[in-house]
């Protein structure tokens, strides 16, 4: 799922263009931290780094290597206030 990244930011953040998975407005889970404890965060992506890092709106820069795109069901789960259409 995507929405409008400019919504859930408190600046107009600069992003590269570079071969990072993920797209500004993105909705991401963090499954998990880096020491393996079940987190389940959901954020929207707000600025992109480089090819290996990125910010959201919810929990700052992360490494892209314990993310990935949120499911309708983690949405609705753990952030469902981005199901909202405004």
């Amino acid at each position: 799922m995507r929405v409008d990244h400019t919504k859930f930011a408190l600046f107009d953040y600069n992003s590269i263009k570079c071969k990072n998975p993920f797209k500004l407005g993105d909705v991401v889970i963090k499954p998990k931290d880096y020491d393996g404890t079940e987190c389940n965060e959901i954020g929207v992506v707000i600025q992109i780094h480089d090819e290996n890092e990125l910010r959201t709106d919810m929990f700052g820069n992360e490494d892209i290597s314990i993310l990935k795109k949120a499911t309708k069901k983690e949405i609705k789960k753990f952030r469902k206030d981005l199901l909202v259409t405004k």
